[in-house]
């Protein structure tokens, strides 16, 4: 099929106007904290210094906590369900039914998130609304508790250390209004509420995103043809944006039993790339994802050159480390060493994971791929 490559590009205007407010910013506050300094003839000592970096680093953390339970607060208003909420390495999530705290660390360079689904189905415009209400709250909760904190330790109750922390969760709420992508694929969420608002393309990726949530949280495969036949456009029509293909690692177990051979029709030219710093661990997923693929297919063994373009997968993800051992092992006729990376795989994954949430998929895929070599082993 004919894919069709839409530029990723934000408007020139809104970049200038993106740079103009955080210059403006950054002016407005070293004004605020020189005239701050001067006003209560602060005594500026190492001590001192090393303080109030401390009471940032505090300040950053408490701010984090509020833009994520702003965007859950945002999202619960919305109709919305809680699925994690992530802290830095602090996790709330929902296991079976059951509220669990994990400490894991964050992935894809996120320091928190806050992962939330639509229990009922909603009309894309619907979905469009409450997804900006919900994206929005996370900054406008640092915006609105910065701006508070600005008056009271400046004006009403002079504190270094409130006025820290009024910097810290301003800074962070209005970077996180403008509009960036880095490398890897993480976006702001002034980057997300652009797509959604259709002045830059890929809102469509984030839509299905969550219908596929909607439809089926466990990732099993349990979802309606018109949305599967959806993602499939969408994978085409975006070749070159990571979150697009990304939804091949998704929609994986919808093909795996049925229709392999469709599965890996999506993959082709989006899978064993030669490797740079850009979404590693995203194509280490989608090309762990192809190569399921094609050991479903019955192809795995024969695709020439497999080796090599297995061990283009990192370790940077030790899941996908795991399951290219597992499939390394399997080409090369080691079924016990393919069994134990099969089992790490699963280890790895554990109770909850930031990549695979419950790992319920994940894990039906390494025992069926065990029950296969187990037979085999038999015959």
């Amino acid at each position: 099929m004919t894919q069709v490559t839409e530029k990723k590009t934000v408007q020139p205007k809104s970049r200038f106007r993106t740079k103009g407010i955080q210059a403006l910013f950054g002016l407005l506050m070293g004004a605020m904290i020189s005239s701050f300094v001067l006003r209560e003839e602060v005594t500026i000592t190492l001590t001192g210094v090393l303080f109030i970096l401390l009471m940032a680093v505090i300040s950053f953390i408490v701010t984090v906590m509020i833009h994520e339970t702003g965007h859950a607060i945002g999202g619960k208003l919305g109709g919305m369900e809680v699925m994690n909420l992530s802290y830095g390495p602090l996790v709330y999530a929902k296991v079976n039914g059951k509220s669990r705290f994990f400490f894991k660390l964050p992935s894809l360079g996120y320091i928190g998130r806050a992962v939330m689904r639509f229990p009922e189905q909603v009309s894309d415009e619907a979905m469009r609304k409450k997804l900006l209400r919900m994206i929005y709250a996370g900054p406008v909760s640092n915006i609105i508790t910065g701006g508070v904190a600005l008056i009271i330790g400046y004006f009403i109750w002079p504190s270094g250390i409130i006025l820290t922390f009024a910097m810290v969760s301003l800074f962070l709420g209005l970077t996180n209004l403008a509009s960036i992508e880095t490398p890897a694929g993480v976006m702001t969420d002034g980057k997300i509420i652009s797509m959604l608002k259709e002045r830059e393309p890929g809102a469509e990726v984030i839509l299905v995103s969550h219908k596929l949530l909607q439809e089926d949280p466990t990732g099993a495969g349990h979802w309606k043809r018109e949305t599967v036949e959806r993602t499939e456009h969408i994978i085409r029509r975006y070749p070159d944006r990571p979150l697009a293909a990304f939804l091949l690692v998704t929609i994986g177990p919808y093909y795996y039993g049925s229709d392999p051979a469709r599965f890996l029709e999506l993959t082709d030219g989006r899978v064993f790339k030669n490797r740079t710093n850009k979404a590693v661990v995203l194509q280490d997923m989608i090309d762990t994802a192809a190569a399921t693929g094609l050991y479903f297919a019955g192809k795995l063994c024969e695709t020439d050159n497999i080796e090599e373009k297995l061990q283009l997968i990192s370790d940077k993800n030790e899941v996908s480390g795991y399951m290219r051992d597992a499939y390394l092992a399997i080409v090369r006729g080691e079924n016990s060493q393919a069994l134990a990376s099969l089992d790490q795989a699963d280890r790895a994954i554990g109770e909850w994971h930031p990549l695979y949430l419950e790992g319920a998929i994940e894990k039906k895929v390494t025992q069926e791929i065990r029950n296969s070599l187990k037979i085999n082993e038999d015959l």
